[in-house]
């Protein structure tokens, strides 16, 4: 089965902070599913999260957590991707 690489946004106090994850699905369609799954808990203390377009929110839209894309990869792509965000370069 392919990798997809997730992004979703959360917003919080119009701060935006991006998230990344990795999803093993059969196709873009299920890893789609298992991204809006995953996003329905991102908050653990709001158990009735209202649904909006690629997502949730939270808290009475005080936090909103949105699906901004799914990009097929590797596993070894993916660990780049996040080595090249993660890494200061000096130089």
């Amino acid at each position: 089965m392919p990798d997809y690489r997730v992004k979703i946004s959360e917003t919080v106090d119009d701060e935006l902070e991006h998230h990344h994850y990795l999803i093993t699905a059969k196709d873009e369609k299920e890893a789609k599913k298992s991204a809006l799954k995953f996003m329905e808990h991102f908050i653990d203390d709001d158990d009735e999260p209202e649904t909006i377009e690629n997502g949730y929110s939270f808290y009475n839209k005080a936090v909103m957590v949105r699906l901004e894309s799914i990009k097929e990869t590797t596993k070894e792509q993916f660990k780049d991707f996040l080595l090249k965000i993660h890494t200061i370069d000096m130089t």
